[in-house]
């Protein structure tokens, strides 16, 4: 699948120090609605657990357990703590890893952190899971959030939303909004070189992408193409969940399916306007969309629905609809008035989050949990 903000940061922190990353344990196979994405999810958790373990760099390594896809069944909890665990330490042991600093974004981690030797535990708060539209088992999602808050010893929160859920905590909650893979973008954008992915597709485009899910709003994104028949509405991502068959039937509606990764950037740059269309829910409003930055580097216009952490920085740079009508008309207006000098901003805004300087920042605040001889050992990612 596509990055992840944990993804790119470990793959930063392995230039400098080991680094085992552990593939998500959380799918819920009783969760997924339908028969063909039953399928799909078996298929693709299959692939991964007969991978393993495999050396992804010289200082990473990606563990891909073996686990029974359920969760919530006290029997099969117990289970997949035990396999887990079992797991963990033996590839730490095959990879000479003692002490490592226990780095959580999946909240899942909290029926194992008592059995690692850590010098130090971190949170990555990137989300509300307890709000999350497809999370089955609530009240042991929220168990599991709450024992992991309390045995960590940093709590980093991407968004200004999350910041203020954990800021009463006290000092060990920081907040530190996402990094972007800020040359990879900006040279995508500066070759100005055309997409294949695109080709037979007319400009204007107003373009996504990402993962497409229910949580995508529908019925903005139809009426948007019904509204403007000359712009070409393109989205790149694999559909998970949502009825799109409505849209996909209109002539300027364009699905492209999943691309990968190093194929984003060369497509947003072909890309004449942005779109961060979502629906409007208590998910949704704790977040700090990844992919905002990424336009940003773009240099591209951005049309956005209400995010808390989009509008209150950056309203004068791109276009906040509060419904479908505003969100139609935005893209109209970004693809008509917008300028050199709001374009060199929002360039400016995603050349100071890059990830090496992110990653730089948050080896500072790990730090702070650390003895100074632990301290020493962390290098930088830059």
């Amino acid at each position: 699948m596509n990055p992840s903000c944990t993804t790119h940061i470990m793959k930063h922190l392995a230039k400098a120090n080991r680094v085992l990353y552990v593939n998500p344990v959380s799918s819920d196979l009783l969760g997924v609605r339908t028969r063909k994405g039953l399928g799909r999810r078996i298929l693709r958790k299959f692939k991964s657990m007969v991978k393993f373990i495999r050396r992804a760099e010289d200082n990473l390594f990606i563990l891909s357990p073996f686990f029974f896809p359920m969760q919530g069944n006290t029997v099969i909890d117990s289970m997949n703590n035990l396999l887990l665990k079992f797991q963990l330490r033996s590839i730490m042991f095959f990879i000479h890893m003692k002490r490592p600093i226990l780095w959580i974004e999946n909240i899942r981690a909290a029926d194992v952190i008592g059995s690692i030797v850590k010098p130090a535990v971190v949170y990555h708060v990137s989300d509300r899971f307890d709000r999350c539209p497809y999370t089955r088992n609530k009240d042991k999602v929220i168990k599991r959030e709450s024992e992991v808050t309390a045995q960590s010893d940093r709590i980093i929160c991407v968004s200004k939303k999350l910041y203020e859920w954990k800021k009463p905590i006290g000092d060990k909650v920081h907040y530190l909004p996402h990094g972007v893979d800020f040359e990879l973008f900006r040279a995508a954008s500066e070759k100005k070189a055309e997409c294949e992915l695109l080709a037979g597709v007319p400009h204007p485009i107003a373009g996504y992408f990402g993962t497409l899910t229910a949580e995508n709003d529908i019925e903005l994104l139809t009426y948007c193409c019904r509204e403007n028949p000359k712009i070409s509405f393109v989205f790149a991502g694999q559909i998970t969940a949502g009825d799109y068959n409505g849209i996909s039937k209109l002539p300027n509606a364009f699905f492209l399916g999943r691309v990968p990764y190093e194929q984003i950037p060369d497509l947003c740059a072909n890309f004449d306007v942005c779109m961060l269309p979502w629906k409007i829910n208590d998910w949704i409003i704790n977040c700090n969309p990844l992919k905002l930055l990424e336009y940003m580097a773009s240099g591209k216009p951005i049309v956005s629905v209400y995010i808390d952490e989009i509008a209150s920085k950056y309203s004068d740079l791109l276009t906040i609809a509060s419904d479908k009508d505003e969100f139609s008309k935005g893209i109209r207006y970004e693809l008509e008035h917008d300028d050199e000098k709001r374009k060199e901003k929002r360039i400016e805004i995603a050349r100071r989050h890059s990830w090496n300087e992110h990653v730089n920042q948050l080896s500072e605040i790990i730090e702070q949990s650390l003895s100074p001889l632990e301290a020493s050992m962390i290098k930088k990612g830059a």
